[in-house]
């Protein structure tokens, strides 16, 4: 017997199409152990902007909306930000750093706290402030690139930006609609 989708898994199918790019990742690796730069990646992991709070804040949202194609394609995003949270964990353990949900800055560490999302249930106010935040991401990770000097982690960072910009027009595009 052949399996049907049905109509909310085909729409959810053809959302993860359209917020994925398609493009491949470069490997994350390291050209070898730099503690100083597992501690600059540690913003990007477990900081108030970073992946850990979007796949946390992507998630409630998904949750919480009543339209099914905001809530869709916000659950398709916060598995590409899960992937890019996998990545920037590996590029850490690479670098010799623990890969633990905490900001590292020399000897303290910060760990992340769910106080790092926004609990907004109005669809206007969340979208705007998810374009903020994938804005804050694109402007850290193009920062984070010209603080780390090696070239496997500057091309997954760059592959990861392009994610992070074609989330913005995702998320201007559904913010379009409800207006």
């Amino acid at each position: 017997m052949k399996y049907a989708k049905t109509n909310r898994e085909a729409h959810m199918n053809e959302n993860m199409q359209s917020c994925e790019l398609g493009i491949p990742y470069p490997p994350a690796q390291t050209e070898g152990k730099n503690l100083f730069y597992a501690s600059l990646l540690t913003n990007d992991y477990a900081g108030i902007i970073s992946e850990m709070s979007a796949v946390t804040s992507y998630m409630y949202q998904h949750l919480i909306s009543s339209n099914q194609k905001i809530a869709d394609t916000i659950k398709c995003i916060s598995l590409v930000e899960m992937r890019h949270l996998g990545f920037i964990g590996e590029l850490i353990s690479s670098f010799g750093g623990n890969p633990r949900l905490a900001v590292q800055s020399g000897c303290n560490s910060s760990f992340w706290s769910a106080h790092n999302i926004s609990y907004e249930t109005n669809p206007k106010c969340f979208l705007k402030e998810n374009i903020a935040s994938e804005r804050s991401a694109v402007a850290n990770y193009n920062v984070r690139m010209n603080q780390i000097h090696d070239v496997n982690v500057q091309s997954l960072l760059a592959r990861i930006v392009l994610d992070e910009e074609h989330h913005i027009k995702l998320f201007m595009a559904l913010l379009e609609e409800i207006n």
